[in-house]
């Protein structure tokens, strides 16, 4: 089974080198609830509504476990009620779900974690080998000579990276220059905005997730700039 894609997309966000994170810490912060959004969208777990307000309301549509202990988590959170994608955002995310993160990947052995200390930056350094191979999916969907085409997991990982900014880094020796990589990037998020992979139900909670997420990151981008 695939691991969950918040834990991938941190695995992406890490600088395999420092351990630091290729973007800043609160977009970081932000991205990762909607990570989660987006995969149980993508289970099948979600469905939107629209919202009087703008945007989309989300619901549980199955609760039952998925056996794995952030996701079934935040299913408990949501399930019956009808929550908004930002205020859903808002409550699965925080410190708390960035160190279930961290100690389950340092569990599965794909995360080496390193903690901080008196002027010293924690750092979290990725399994090189996992890490490598989620760049290739990444890369690959990059390539895609149909965006339309892309998996709906690569996809998915494409839109969390493209919505922190982070794919050029992410994915630096293809030969292209930051602007083609972004571009290309953005096909794939546009296509996957517009498909249709599980019926309606699914494919609009999917497009609520993204939206959550470039929300988040807007918000959290903006409350930085200024404070």
């Amino acid at each position: 089974m695939d691991a969950p894609l918040v834990d991938d997309v941190t695995l992406l966000l890490l600088n395999p080198e420092s351990g630091r994170p290729l973007t800043d810490a609160t977009r970081l912060t932000a991205v990762l609830p909607g990570a989660v959004l987006m995969d149980l969208a993508l289970r099948e777990r979600l469905e939107s509504d629209p919202s009087r307000w703008g945007g989309a309301k989300l619901r549980v549509r199955d609760a039952s476990p998925t056996g794995d202990a952030v996701l079934d988590d935040a299913l408990q959170r949501l399930e019956g009620r009808t929550t908004h994608t930002r205020t859903a955002v808002q409550r699965l995310g925080g410190r708390r779900l960035a160190r279930a993160v961290r100690d389950r990947m340092v569990a599965r052995g794909v995360l080496r974690h390193e903690p901080g200390g008196f002027l010293r930056f924690a750092r979290d350094h990725p399994d090189p080998a996992a890490r490598k191979a989620l760049v290739a999916q990444v890369a690959s969907a990059l390539d895609a000579a149909d965006p339309a085409q892309v998996p709906p997991r690569a996809a998915a990982l494409v839109s969390l990276l493209h919505s922190v900014s982070a794919v050029p880094r992410v994915v630096p020796d293809l030969g292209w220059s930051r602007r083609q990589a972004t571009d290309r990037a953005k096909a794939v998020v546009d296509a996957m905005a517009q498909g249709e992979w599980a019926g309606a139900a699914v494919s609009d909670a999917v497009r609520a997730a993204q939206a959550a997420v470039v929300s988040a990151v807007v918000a959290s981008t903006v409350v930085t700039t200024s404070s």
